[in-house]
């Protein structure tokens, strides 16, 4: 027969992976939010720059052509 003292162990149902994963999932968000706005800003500067260097050799052209 079993203790009635005896404590029952529990089992792992599920793991979570990632920073701090079982904490608020603001708590989550706040660490991904810098390296996004981050990332955003870098990739908004190289599709502006490459976008103004097609309006600049648009223009070259148009400039050697009237010339």
């Amino acid at each position: 027969m079993k203790n009635i003292n005896e404590k029952k162990k529990g089992k792992i149902l599920r793991v979570k992976l990632g920073y701090n994963p079982n904490s608020s999932s603001m708590g989550s968000i706040i660490f991904i939010l810098p390296a996004a706005l981050l990332a955003i800003t870098a990739g908004f500067g190289t599709i502006s720059g490459i976008i103004m260097s097609a309006f600049l050799k648009k223009s070259d052209k148009k400039e050697e052509k009237q010339e």
